[in-house]
C-alpha cells in the first residue's frame, strides 16, 4: 500500500488572502492561479500493518513536530474516507525552499493527497481530489491542475474546488522567480491570514475588487491578453500586501532585495 506522486507548486496571480472557515480551509474570495512546471515537490506515502506509528520525513529528515502534526491531520482525514487505522510513512521531498513564499504548502498538500488516496486505492476525480488536498492546504486544491486554475470560494466544503480555465499549452508565459532567502517566513501564512482578516480596516474594500478583478484575469487569460494578466496580477498583488501592511501588528512579507527588485 504505497504510493508516490509528484505535484507542482502554483503562483496566485488573482491572490487567495483570508479565510472564511479556519477548518475547512474554506476562502473569503475566489482566485486564480497559473501552475509552474519547475517547482515540485515528490512525496511517497505508504501504509502498512508493519509500523507501530507515524513517521513523517522531509527533505530526509524527520519533520518538525508542527508540520508532522498538520500532515498527520490531513492523513486522518484520508485514513477516515479510506476507512483505515494503519500507521503510515510519508516521504517529502522538495527542489525549492520551504516556507519562503513559493507556496510550498500547496505542491506538498497536493502530492500528499495524490499519493495518499493512490496508496489506500480511492480512484476520486480531480474535482474530489481538489475538495480533499484544499483541506490540508486552501491553495493545494490548484496544484491538482496543470495551467490556469480558479479556485471557487462556496459556503460548504463541496462547493469549493478548483476548475481549469486554460491548460498549460494555452500560450506561452514564464514565471521568473528570484529566490531572495530560503529561510521560513517568521509569521506563517495561517497565522498572516487571521491577524488580516481580524484587524486590517482595507480587508473589506479588497473583497469587493476581487470579484471584479477575477472576471477580468479569466477574460485576459483566455484572450491571451498579456499586457492585461500583468497589470491585474501586480495590482491584486500590492492590494493584498496592503492589507497586511496596515494589519495589527504590521505584517511585511518583504525583504530589502525585494523591494529593490521591483
Amino acid at each position: 500500500m504505497k504510493s508516490t506522486a509528484i505535484a507542482n507548486s502554483n503562483i496566485a496571480l488573482i491572490k487567495y488572502w483570508g479565510k472564511a472557515d479556519d477548518e475547512l480551509f474554506l476562502p473569503m474570495n475566489s482566485s486564480i492561479s497559473m501552475t509552474l512546471d519547475n517547482l515540485q515537490t515528490i512525496c511517497t506515502v505508504e501504509f502498512s500493518e508493519d509500523f507501530k506509528q507515524d513517521v513523517v520525513e522531509i527533505n530526509s529528515r524527520p519533520a518538525n513536530p508542527k508540520t508532522g502534526d498538520r500532515i498527520k491531520r490531513h492523513l486522518d482525514l484520508i485514513r477516515r474516507i479510506g476507512k483505515t487505522n494503519l500507521k503510515v510513512k510519508v516521504a517529502t521531498n522538495y527542489n525549492f525552499p520551504i516556507g519562503a513564499g513559493l507556496a510550498s504548502s500547496a505542491s506538498a498538500s497536493a502530492s500528499l493527497t495524490l499519493a495518499g488516496c493512490s496508496a489506500l486505492g480511492m480512484n476520486f476525480d480531480k474535482r474530489q481530489l481538489s475538495i480533499l488536498a484544499r483541506q490540508g492546504s486552501g491553495s493545494s486544491c490548484r496544484s491538482i491542475y496543470g495551467g490556469y486554475v480558479k479556485w471557487l470560494k462556496a459556503n460548504a466544503s463541496e462547493g469549493s474546488y478548483a476548475v481549469q480555465i486554460a491548460d498549460e499549452n494555452h500560450f506561452d508565459i514564464r514565471d521568473v522567480i528570484a529566490v531572495v532567502s530560503k529561510e521560513e517566513k517568521a509569521v506563517s501564512s495561517r497565522d498572516g491570514m487571521r491577524t488580516t482578516v481580524e484587524t486590517s480596516p482595507l480587508f473589506k474594500s479588497r473583497l469587493q475588487n476581487v470579484e471584479v478583478s477575477l472576471k477580468d484575469m479569466e477574460k485576459a487569460i483566455l484572450d491571451k491578453d498579456f499586457e492585461a494578466i500583468g497589470r491585474l496580477a501586480e495590482a491584486d498583488c500590492l492590494s493584498m500586501h496592503a492589507t497586511m501592511l496596515t494589519s495589527q501588528p504590521p505584517l511585511i512579507y518583504w525583504e530589502p532585495i525585494t523591494v529593490k527588485l521591483m
